[in-house]
């Protein structure tokens, strides 16, 4: 218990001069004292409780929670940001630099690879494309494109890939379709590129774009699931001015599906003579 003289009273606490004569706050415990008595009181420190609790922690466990505190605020963050760098979605640009941009769950660009030398010289002079929006980063590579003489006839290809079948690559083109609306002197193509395709083209170290012309050439994908229209001229134009052998495929295999086969000339001869020489010799 605490001693002290009574030098001052208020309604929820009483000024004291304790033994060592420091003032102190405190509640008075003894019943009817006045100023000047010596009485027992109980200290009302002006900390708030956790702030007393806090001081008779030991440091041990002081230290303890402020390193968790500090990974709380600042590692979370980090944390997250990691989990943005996952890859969802891959899209390949082909122009005369063949470029594939790796996507984060929130369509922004998280990594860049280049397929070819144009790409490799166009990466290096072009800003930081990481952690930027698609449409931005398309924009950015179509105008330095133009700016460094790579795309004097202004044709291109994007492809687009999902990480795994709950993806929406059709998602993705809507978010690119707007961007390229904006470019009237260019000629674009825009493919969904199958998971399957896109494993193949990495293992040849191709660009998606290629590979998916040629098992379009070869019926090996569903046109429709490609978002792809083969017999619309426009589209095999800009095939052909990647992929000339792919679009020849392509066109033969359309010429086949629609023109019926017709007998030649020299088999109907044939026939006619046949039939001729058959007559003859049941007259002979």
């Amino acid at each position: 218990m605490n001693k002290g003289i009574v030098m001052e009273i208020h309604r929820k606490y009483a000024i004291l001069l304790t033994k060592d004569g420091s003032f102190e706050k405190g509640i008075i415990l003894t019943e009817h004292a006045e100023r000047g008595d010596e009485v027992i009181f109980q200290p009302v420190s002006g900390k708030p409780r956790w702030r007393r609790y806090w001081d008779k922690t030991p440091i041990a466990v002081r230290l303890s929670a402020i390193v968790l505190l500090m990974l709380l605020i600042f590692g979370y963050p980090l944390f997250h940001g990691m989990g943005d760098t996952e890859t969802h979605a891959y899209v390949a640009i082909d122009i005369n630099p063949s470029i594939e941009l790796e996507l984060n769950d929130e369509l922004m660009v998280t990594d860049v690879n280049a397929l070819n030398g144009s790409a490799d010289k166009l990466l290096e002079e072009i800003n930081s494309v990481q952690d930027k929006p698609i449409h931005s980063v398309l924009t950015h590579i179509v105008d330095e494109s133009e700016n460094r003489g790579l795309a004097e006839q202004r044709r291109m290809i994007v492809g687009v890939s999902c990480e795994n079948q709950n993806g929406n690559p059709r998602e993705l083109i809507s978010q690119i379709n707007p961007y390229i609306e904006t470019l009237p002197d260019w000629d674009v193509a825009t493919l969904i590129i199958p998971e399957e395709v896109r494993e193949l083209a990495k293992n040849e170290n191709k660009s998606m774009n290629e590979v998916m012309a040629t098992e379009l050439a070869n019926h090996n994908v569903d046109v429709e699931q490609a978002h792809f229209d083969m017999t619309d001229a426009n589209n095999r134009a800009i095939i052909n001015f990647f992929y000339g052998e792919q679009e020849s495929d392509i066109n033969r295999s359309i010429k086949q599906e629609k023109t019926p086969i017709k007998p030649k000339n020299n088999e109907l001869t044939d026939d006619v003579s046949d039939d001729e020489d058959s007559g003859q010799d049941e007259s002979l």
